[in-house]
């Protein structure tokens, strides 16, 4: 059965990734899990979803002017889990009304656009946009609940990705951006930081991105690849490590990639000045 959908209802919502994302949801009733994005995006004028090995991309949106119909392309280099977070997101491009193509014929977003964009430029703004839209339609925040009681963990972030088909990656920010914690999550390769995720109130941190990371749980003598959830050292984390208790756990992945969870129990005498929002990069 062909999945029918009403763009126009959609894109009444509005120019706000979330809001349209939901609109999107409201007229797909019923899910539990992985969500179809290719049909989705088909039943949204995007007329076809080509698979290509692309080299300085992660994937691009070819559309007119009007945006009256487009074609996604996404690297085949790429795992299945990511190339459907880059349908989704190049969906949000295409709905989004007030989203200016990046290039000649459309937008072309790398990896890094798709992870964390740092930067206040309206191309950076659309790729965040973009990205919320594409994590909210394949992880709808009402069918999370259920993973963000317990103790966090990487397993229910692990349980995440299962479930929605979606990168650890992916399912890692959401599960910081939604869980009622303090949290960060820690994207690294070879010891060195490529970015970090953090919720709302986590403390200032110390190391940013290309900054070698602060200490990390050892890897299980098991041969697992996740460990523990312990107490680390927050000398090397933390502005102000004397601050707090912190803990973390790593999940150590292939070719030096890791994802670190921290998460912090702060001292009640800290002062409000302390636990202020930087206004930095940090």
């Amino acid at each position: 059965m062909t999945l029918t959908l009403d763009r126009i209802e959609i894109e009444g919502a509005g120019s706000d990734p979330v809001a349209l994302a939901r609109a999107l949801l409201d007229q797909t009733p019923g899910l539990d899990g992985r969500v179809s994005i290719d049909e989705i995006a088909r039943a949204l004028d995007i007329v076809s979803i080509e698979i290509a090995p692309l080299f300085s991309i992660e994937a691009c949106l070819q559309c007119d002017a009007l945006k009256s119909h487009g074609q996604i392309v996404v690297n085949a280099r790429s795992s299945p889990q990511r190339q459907r977070f880059s349908i989704g997101h190049e969906l949000g491009h295409f709905l989004n009304e007030r989203h200016v193509p990046s290039v000649a014929d459309g937008f072309a977003c790398s990896r890094r656009d798709m992870a964390a964009p740092e930067g206040e430029d309206r191309h950076i703004r659309q790729e965040r946009e973009a990205n919320a839209f594409a994590i909210e339609v394949l992880a709808p925040a009402h069918l999370l609940q259920a993973h963000l009681k317990p103790t966090p963990e990487l397993d229910h972030v692990l349980a995440i990705a299962k479930r929605f088909e979606i990168s650890r990656e992916a399912a890692a920010r959401r599960y910081v951006q939604c869980h009622r914690d303090c949290l960060a999550a820690v994207f690294s390769h070879d010891g060195k930081i490529r970015y970090v995720e953090k919720s709302e109130g986590f403390p200032s941190i110390v190391p940013w991105t290309n900054d070698p990371h602060g200490p990390l749980p050892a890897p299980p003598g098991d041969g697992s690849p996740l460990t523990g959830l312990d107490e680390v050292s927050a000398q090397g984390w933390l502005t102000y490590p004397d601050r707090s208790q912190l803990f973390a756990q790593t999940l150590y992945q292939r070719e030096g990639h890791a994802i670190t969870l921290l998460t912090v129990e702060q001292d009640d005498s800290t002062t409000e000045e302390i636990w202020a929002p930087p206004r930095f990069r940090r």
